[in-house]
C-alpha cells in the first residue's frame, strides 16, 4: 500500500514540477524526502503502552500481596485458636512477622506503580496498617 501511495505521490511531484509550480532544486528535496523512510511517532508510543501495562500489572502484584498480608496470617492463627484445646494460646508471633513481610513488599511494589489505582490502594492500605500496627503496639505496653 504504501509504494502504491509513494507512486502516486511521486507523479504527482513531477506533475507539479512539469507544470513550472516546483523548480528542479526542490523536486529533488522533495522526492528525497519521499522516499526516506519517516520516523513515525508510533513508535515512541509502544514503549509507554508497555510501561503503562507493567506498571498495571506490579499494581495488580502489590494489591494481591496486600490481601495476602491480611488475609494468610489471620486465617491459620484463628484456625490454629479454634483447633487447640481451650487453656491452650497459639502463637501469634510468627503469623505477625508472615503478614508484616507481604505487607512491606505490597508496599514496595505499591509505591513501584504508584500511577495504577491498585499501587495508590496498595500504598495507603498498608500505610494505614502500620500506622494500626503501632498505635496497638503502643496502646498494649
Amino acid at each position: 500500500m504504501e509504494n502504491v501511495t509513494n507512486i502516486s505521490s511521486e507523479e504527482e511531484l513531477l506533475g507539479l514540477r512539469n507544470e513550472g509550480k516546483i523548480s528542479e532544486a526542490e523536486y529533488q528535496d522533495l522526492l528525497t524526502a519521499m522516499r526516506k523512510p519517516s520516523s513515525n511517532g508510533g513508535e515512541e508510543a509502544a514503549p509507554e503502552i508497555e510501561k503503562a501495562k507493567s506498571k498495571r500489572k506490579l499494581g495488580k502484584i502489590a494489591f494481591v500481596l496486600m490481601l495476602a498480608g491480611i488475609l494468610l496470617p489471620v486465617i491459620p492463627f484463628f484456625a490454629i485458636e479454634l483447633l487447640s484445646g481451650p487453656n491452650t494460646r497459639a502463637a501469634i508471633g510468627p503469623f505477625f512477622f508472615l503478614g508484616a513481610a507481604f505487607e512491606i513488599a505490597a508496599f514496595v511494589t505499591g509505591v513501584l506503580s504508584w500511577p495504577d489505582v491498585y499501587g495508590k490502594a496498595s500504598v495507603l492500605t498498608t500505610s494505614i496498617l502500620a500506622v494500626l500496627s503501632v498505635l496497638l503496639i503502643v496502646l498494649i505496653a
